[in-house]
């Protein structure tokens, strides 16, 4: 790629931060010209010639304030030619031209060697969904994969939260120094330390219904794959998938309850020919096809086996463990993991208990490393 000079840079800021040029007609003109500031120079002097049809070009002094404004804060501008712009993201037929990200400069030139994954859905996502979309993260996370996603309530918020410290990329629907929604000041910061926040829009843009569906395009060009947690029929969880199937990606949805809203969208796609998604090896089995297994790219499940678990625990401790255990279950199944982690001890004080009530038949182990209460 061509290194920019600063005065093609200013140049390529002022034609997107023009309101008459949208992206597909910056590149045709880019093509045509070859350059913004032949660009720039063949528009003023068509607006000079006919002043009643002319382009309304951003003025020097608000691409200078913002220029000043994005410093401030941290933030540098990335350039379509840049080393550092997602190669994905570079492929697709309407790729912005320039991005605002905060971060670090290693950190994205990690992120672009790696499988970046995105993953949506609803904004008022139901507990289960939320408790499965920070399990596919955390697992994606495990084997090397990025999340991305677009800072949302609901399944957005989740998947980045999930993770943030094995790998996440937000990307804004405004300016890169708004929050939104607000609640999520602290998700903004943890990202920004730790990974990586793209915008496309101008420093302080507001969010605006219509700028949620170019975010969106971002979210699935960056991306291998688009996971799909919860989508209404009318939402922009599909909007990312309709720009994921565009962009030739593989589109993963979780199905859900037939009678639930929040699950029609998922489930359209999937008659579509979606891939049908459970857990994360659903995903993974698409993104490493050939070199990896189960036992390979999942997260270490709790066993019951007794060589990796110490019996002598103290009987009165056990006795504790025990009620607490019968206090917490119920017959909806949860994880061993989540059941270990609410009893906040360790597995090797957990597990024999559950050996002895999985005997008793009070509880029952099923798929998924999960267990259930089958009597009080």
């Amino acid at each position: 790629m061509k290194v920019l000079s600063e005065e093609e840079k200013f140049a390529r800021l002022k034609l997107t931060r023009s309101e008459s040029i949208g992206v597909r007609l910056f590149w045709r003109l880019i093509k045509k010209y070859s350059s913004a500031v032949e660009v720039l120079n063949v528009l003023k002097k068509h607006s000079r010639e006919n002043p009643s049809r002319g382009y309304k070009i951003c003025e020097d002094s608000v691409v200078e304030k913002e220029i000043e404004n994005t410093k401030k804060l941290g933030a540098e501008f990335l350039f379509f030619e840049d080393e550092l712009y997602p190669p994905l993201l570079r492929e697709t037929v309407d790729t912005p031209p320039v991005l605002t990200f905060l971060g670090e400069k290693k950190k994205l030139k990690e992120f672009n060697k790696r499988k970046l994954i995105s993953i949506v859905g609803a904004r008022n996502s139901s507990i289960m969904a939320n408790k499965l979309c920070r399990q596919i993260a955390e697992d994606l996370g495990r084997n090397d994969v990025v999340i991305v996603s677009g800072m949302a309530r609901g399944i957005d918020s989740e998947a980045h939260k999930a993770s943030v410290s094995s790998g996440t990329i937000a990307v804004l629907a405004s300016g890169i120094d708004i929050v939104y929604p607000p609640e999520n000041r602290k998700l903004y910061d943890s990202i920004k330390e730790s990974g990586i926040i793209l915008a496309e829009m101008p420093f302080g843009t507001a969010p605006q219904g219509h700028l949620f569906p170019r975010r969106n395009r971002i979210i699935a060009g960056l991306s291998s794959g688009t996971v799909i947690i919860e989508a209404a029929k009318q939402s922009g969880s599909l909007i990312t998938a309709r720009y994921a199937l565009e962009y030739n990606r593989d589109v993963f949805a979780v199905p859900g309850f037939p009678l639930d809203i929040r699950s029609e969208g998922g489930n359209n796609l999937l008659k579509q020919g979606a891939i049908l998604t459970l857990s994360a090896q659903d995903i993974l089995d698409h993104v490493f096809p050939q070199n990896m297994t189960r036992n390979d790219v999942c997260q270490k499940d709790f066993l019951f086996d007794s060589e990796e678990v110490s019996m002598e625990i103290d009987k009165s401790k056990t006795e504790e463990i025990h009620e607490k255990i019968l206090n917490l279950l119920s017959f909806t199944p949860i994880t061993i993991e989540e059941l270990v982690s609410a009893l906040e001890l360790s597995p090797q004080e957990v597990l024999p208990v559950l050996m002895e009530l999985e005997m008793e038949n009070t509880i029952a182990r099923i798929s998924g490393q999960r267990v259930v209460l089958v009597r009080n």
